[in-house]
């Protein structure tokens, strides 16, 4: 889920930052500036980035494999119960993620590069107009609809039988339809406040496709209030929502056990009470994995709001990109690896995701075999 942090990273000193941006897009002259001299921390910005790329691109990767599998298994889910329907389109919009920051560090390589130039397309401004914009809004659409999943898994708990008459399948699919929208709605303005140009590149002696601020003020920050707003509001809704559902079945759970009163209702609630135990740990791991992976970023947007000097361009521009460097791999884990607590803790998506794969368990296979001996 990056947004600004993977956006503004990118316009770093470095000439080959992960999300590669125009350096050069508040002005409107056509001319290439003369480089300024490389200083120490350019340099070891330079080594950290390509560490951190070579990182985050096998975790991309698997992102890449995982969510299709995500979004086979819930889409077999859905008709029967209306959290799939949010879950495969978070698995839609995690896929995006990784699909974006997986060519984001491919953009990197030098091969990538010079097929851009080959064409007359200007590397860093092509990646932060067609990667980093779409990164951070598809991170927008995972932020939005984990938020909606855990207030609606929390409501359901607390009132089952009024939340399931209001959250139907239906309801969840328009839901999350209005989650994607929105954030299409979103990078308009974004995307209008530029205008392609072509810039003439003195070293390379040819002209480049790159773009350039309609109106020269034109900010490229996105770490304002109103961003700030739309992260901590879903960020706490997140949180407590979270807190409550872990409330909540524990005491429903601990309710049942101490109405046990014969052996059989004793084994029923014990059945039951572990089933809600299961969901609780799953809800648990997903949240806390999007809380722990989104931590950096969210103390990101705090101290620019606290202090502005800590920005890609300010004098605290060291704390800026460690929390950036922290931020973008944590952002792509949880985008990429929820599969594992699906399979571990879902038993619905355990069997469907066997059914699929055509996966039989250690039971199904002794119990193969004895009908095999029977005959």
């Amino acid at each position: 889920m990056a947004e600004a942090v993977q956006l503004e990273m990118s316009s770093s000193p470095s000439n080959s930052a992960m999300f590669p941006v125009a350096p050069y897009l508040n002005q409107t002259n056509t001319e290439q500036p003369t480089a300024p001299k490389i200083s120490a921390f350019e340099l070891i910005f330079d080594k950290v980035d390509s560490f951190i790329s070579m990182t985050v691109l096998p975790i991309s990767f698997f992102g890449l494999v995982s969510n299709p599998i995500n979004m086979a298994v819930f889409s077999k889910l859905m008709d029967k119960d209306s959290v799939s329907v949010s879950l495969l389109g978070m698995a839609i919009s995690d896929f995006l993620v990784c699909l974006t920051t997986f060519i984001g560090i491919l953009g990197e390589f030098d091969a990538v590069q010079n097929l851009l130039l080959h064409f007359s397309l200007s590397p860093k401004e092509m990646g932060y107009l067609f990667i980093a914009f779409p990164n951070a809004h598809f991170g927008r659409v995972t932020l939005t609809i984990s938020a909606f999943i855990t207030v609606e898994r929390c409501l359901c708990v607390a009132m089952p039988l009024k939340v399931k008459t209001i959250f139907t399948s239906k309801r969840c699919k328009v839901i999350v339809f209005f989650c994607f929208l929105i954030s299409i709605v979103q990078s308009v303005p974004n995307y209008s406040a530029y205008r392609f140009i072509w810039r003439y590149f003195p070293p390379l002696n040819k002209s480049l496709l790159g773009f350039t601020a309609v109106d020269v003020g034109t900010s490229l920050d996105f770490t304002g209030p109103s961003v700030l707003a739309y992260f901590l509001i879903s960020f706490s809704l997140i949180v407590i929502s979270t807190v409550i559902l872990i409330v909540v079945l524990n005491k429903k759970r601990q309710w049942r056990q101490s109405v046990t009163t014969t052996t059989s209702t004793s084994a029923e609630s014990g059945q039951v009470s572990s089933k809600e135990l299961r969901v609780i740990k799953m809800m648990v791991m997903v949240s806390s994995l999007f809380i722990i992976c989104n931590i950096p970023t969210s103390c990101l947007y705090l101290a620019y709001e606290i202090d502005p000097s800590i920005h890609y361009n300010g004098s605290k521009k060291h704390l800026y990109f460690l929390l950036g460097f922290i931020s973008i791999p944590a952002q792509t884990i949880n985008s990429s690896v929820n599969i594992l607590i699906y399979y571990y803790y879902s038993s619905s998506y355990n069997a469907t995701f066997n059914k699929i794969f055509n996966i039989r368990t250690p039971q199904e296979k002794d119990d193969s075999t004895v009908t095999k001996q029977n005959k």
